[in-house]
């Protein structure tokens, strides 16, 4: 089957990326010669942590994809790197606890950190905190190397 896709953004490139994987042909079609909208910009963070309950299932999926895509393109700079949110104040500690209380957070990755683990996890932390939120599922890709990456492997 031939498959038109408009648009050399991650959004059509990704489309690409499975019509390919799934033996189709493919005609991937951009007005510049290089992508240059809200790909390029994007920080390449691959946030679980932060999206709402509705959103948990698309965001895990997504995080697996990027993974899946960053095994077989190194070039993209998958990191499943986790995040940490440093709690200053006993407020912010309470709310990281209802957090870690929540159905779904085994899902996404969370755990309390006291001060000793948080800085085992991340060595280079200065200063004064209580814990922190670890959230294992977080990553990052390198956004400018990303898309000329899958599209090379294409």
């Amino acid at each position: 089957m031939w498959v038109t896709i408009i648009g050399g953004g991650i959004l059509g490139t990704a489309h690409a990326w499975h019509a390919v994987r799934r033996g189709n042909h493919v005609v991937h079609l951009e007005r510049e010669a290089e992508p240059r909208g809200a790909t390029v910009r994007n920080f390449g963070l691959v946030w679980v942590s932060g999206r709402s309950s509705a959103e948990l299932d698309a965001s895990l999926r997504s995080r697996t994809l990027w993974e899946q895509i960053g095994s077989e393109v190194p070039g993209i700079g998958f990191r499943p790197c986790g995040s940490l949110t440093l709690l200053r104040t006993h407020a912010e500690v309470a709310v990281a606890e209802e957090v870690c209380a929540r159905a779904d957070a085994g899902r996404r990755g969370f755990r309390l950190l006291d001060p000793d683990a948080v800085r085992a996890v991340n060595p280079a932390l200065r200063g004064k905190f209580l814990a922190a939120l670890h959230c294992a599922r977080d990553g990052a890709v390198e956004s400018r190397q990303a898309l000329p990456a899958i599209r090379a492997a294409l």
